[in-house]
C-alpha cells in the first residue's frame, strides 16, 4: 500500500497528539531519524563484513580440503588433514554462530541484556555433548 506523508492510519491516531509539545522541533526530529538510519546502516555493514570474514575462513579451509581430495593428494580423513585443534576451532565457531543466531533481547527500563533463549541453550548442550 502506498504511503502519504500527510496521511495517518486510523489505528495510529491514538499516538498522535492534537497539540504538539512546546519544545518539539521538526528539524531536530528529522536529524535524529537521519542519524539513526546512518548509524544502523554503518553497524549493519560492519556486522556483515565480520560475518563474511568468518565465513571466508571456513570456506577456504573446506575448499583446500576438497581440492586436495579431487587431486588425490590428500587423505580423506578430516582429522589428519585439518588437525584436531583446527577442527575443534571450526566446530566452536559454528556453535558460536548458532548461539548468536538464537539470542533473544530482554529489556527492562530501557536497559537491554542479550541472553540466550532456552532453545539455544538446549541446542548448545546437545552440540557440545555430541562433539
Amino acid at each position: 500500500m502506498p504511503t502519504r506523508d500527510d496521511y495517518i492510519a486510523p489505528h495510529d491516531l491514538k499516538y498522535v497528539g492534537i497539540n504538539p509539545d512546546s519544545d518539539f522541533d521538526p528539524e531536530r526530529n528529522k536529524r535524529i531519524i537521519e542519524e539513526t538510519i546512518k548509524w544502523t546502516d554503518r553497524v549493519t555493514r560492519q556486522k556483515d563484513n565480520e560475518a563474511l570474514e568468518k565465513v571466508k575462513e571456513r570456506t577456504n579451509a573446506v575448499k583446500t580440503y576438497v581440492h586436495g581430495l579431487s587431486e588425490g593428494t590428500r587423505s580423506t580423513d578430516r582429522e589428519k588433514f585439518f588437525g584436531k585443534k583446527y577442527l575443534s576451532y571450526l566446530r566452536g565457531q559454528e556453535i558460536t554462530e548458532k548461539i548468536k543466531g538464537e539470542l533473544m533481547l530482554q529489556g527492562r527500563d530501557k536497559l537491554f541484556v542479550i541472553k540466550p533463549s532456552e532453545r539455544s541453550k538446549k541446542q548448545a548442550r546437545k552440540m557440545l555433548a555430541g562433539a
